[in-house]
């Protein structure tokens, strides 16, 4: 058998070392990059668990309306029980027809666990109501009506901008379901009863 010369030999060497360090990097580069695309993933599940829609639907009192509307929830804001609630509502009633801005922080009590069916909570913020009142009168009625009123709904002869302040308090179901009352102070003063579903 024939000897390598040492120059031979360690050039020899140094290439089997470089390879299986190469091969050595890919596969830890390769483990970095799953690692850190697991890291981002794991961080984007984070970030939208964090936000969500939700649709609601009811009745309001005083003055009589059939309330639906959407919301969007931002959580946990500087608490883990504490959400941040933003939505629209409109009202039709016979008399009434309304629109409102609602912007919503709400508190869900401390005690609930997994096991808990229905979660309270309450709530209070802003809200911004644009409000309209007419009577129209049948063509069959004894009173007279203007001659130029063209029976539109949102007439806006008799609107009210009514800046004013919620107060919420209702319960939760761990798949979505909610139920709440609402009741608005100094604006369009309203009670309202919700049920509505988070997706």
């Amino acid at each position: 058998m024939k000897k390598l010369p040492l120059k031979a030999a360690l050039v020899l060497s140094a290439a089997l070392l470089m390879i299986s360090n190469g091969a050595s990097a890919q596969q830890q580069a390769g483990q970095t990059q799953n690692s850190q695309a697991q890291q981002v993933q794991d961080a984007v599940e984070r970030t939208v668990d964090r936000f969500g829609i939700g649709v609601q639907g009811g009745v309001g009192l005083d003055p009589e309306l059939i309330m639906f509307g959407a919301h969007g929830t931002f959580a946990p804001i500087f608490h883990r029980d504490v959400s941040f609630r933003p939505g629209v509502e409109f009202g039709v009633g016979e008399i009434t027809t309304l629109f409102g801005i609602n912007l919503d922080v709400l508190y869900t009590l401390p005690g609930a666990t997994r096991a808990t069916r229905w979660m309270p909570y309450v709530g209070a913020g802003p809200n911004f109501s644009v409000a309209n009142r007419g009577f129209e009168f049948d063509a069959d009625d004894d009173v007279e009506s203007d001659a130029d009123d063209d029976g539109n709904r949102f007439d806006f002869s008799d609107t009210d901008f009514e800046p004013g302040f919620n107060f919420v308090v209702g319960a939760r179901a761990q798949n979505g379901l909610f139920v709440e009352m609402r009741a608005t102070a100094y604006g369009v003063s309203n009670i309202r009863l919700l049920a509505g579903f988070d997706f």
